[in-house]
């Protein structure tokens, strides 16, 4: 390693003055270049991508808050109690309630003996969304046949 050092330094001392100054603005120059295209160029390209990133992000913020405020329980819609909102719903989507029980705290219980749960989760979905009662116990188990039955405890919006 030390002889091509000095290998190396006497190639350089072997030079004209005038060719050392050529070579060392040859070497600047490639730096230059290496370190432009190199480290520069590179970083402001991630920059900006990242610039691009962030908007897109701020524009889906702004979207899915939009979605949520549309989507969130409107309390204003439901001046009833749950009882009459349930079974309203109920009848409508055709879910068979087989026991119903009122709760004195203003609860109201619902069993479902046999329904498919791909029906029974996206009525009780909508039903918190747009009924304005809130689900305040789900219990459901699997039975024969690919059905659930359920008991199901919801209370007004306000509660």
């Amino acid at each position: 390693m030390i002889g091509q050092i000095e290998a190396a330094r006497q190639w350089w001392l072997s030079r004209s003055d005038r060719e050392r100054v050529l070579l060392a603005v040859m070497l600047v120059i490639v730096l230059g270049v290496g370190g432009w295209y190199g480290v520069v160029s590179p970083l402001r390209h991630a920059a900006q991508a990242e610039q691009a990133r962030v908007k897109a992000a701020a524009v889906r913020l702004v979207s899915l808050k939009a979605m949520a405020a549309a989507s969130a329980p409107r309390s204003g819609r439901s001046v009833g109690a749950p009882q009459a909102l349930v079974e309203a719903s109920a009848a409508k989507a055709g879910v068979p309630i087989s026991r119903r029980r009122q709760d004195a705290n203003g609860g109201f219980t619902i069993w479902i003996d046999a329904i498919d749960a791909r029906a029974l989760l996206p009525w009780v979905a909508a039903l918190e969304q747009e009924g304005g009662v809130v689900v305040a116990d789900f219990t459901a188990s699997r039975r024969d046949g690919g059905l659930v039955e359920a008991e199901i405890t919801f209370a007004g919006a306000g509660s």
